[in-house]
């Protein structure tokens, strides 16, 4: 299994708004900190939880198994955030009536639940 490390705080800091229509939104900016903030956690208590296992030798695959796919679940709505911040230029068209997922401007169908947008 693959552990992948995402930026800290000081990266969010980072990509700086300017002025004009391209600035990234402030609520997604705290968003991707919250996010990476809850990424590095669970990462964390992942390779503790593998850890305290193995040293009894008691190793459960299915739990590992269950909190890597909540890690990557994480690492996915992160990544659909950098992709909002930085190839659609920060803009967010709105969010999903369904799940509430924040999408730029003019998806036709949310990137979590693939529930139909009806934006143009």
């Amino acid at each position: 299994m693959k552990l992948l490390r995402r930026p800290g705080p000081a990266a969010a800091a980072a990509v700086s708004p300017t002025a004009g229509s391209d600035a990234p939104s402030p609520e997604l900016l705290a968003q991707r900190e919250r996010l990476t903030e809850r990424f590095a956690l669970m990462q964390s208590e992942l390779g503790g939880l593998f850890y305290e296992m193995a040293i009894r030798d008691h190793v459960q695959m299915d739990v590992l198994i269950t909190k890597a796919a909540a890690l990557q679940r994480v690492d996915t709505e992160l990544a659909q955030l950098e992709h909002l911040l930085h190839d659609a230029g920060g803009v967010i068209g709105g969010q999903c009536p369904s799940c509430g997922a924040a999408h730029a401007r003019g998806a036709a169908f949310c990137s979590q639940c693939a529930t139909p947008l009806g934006g143009t």
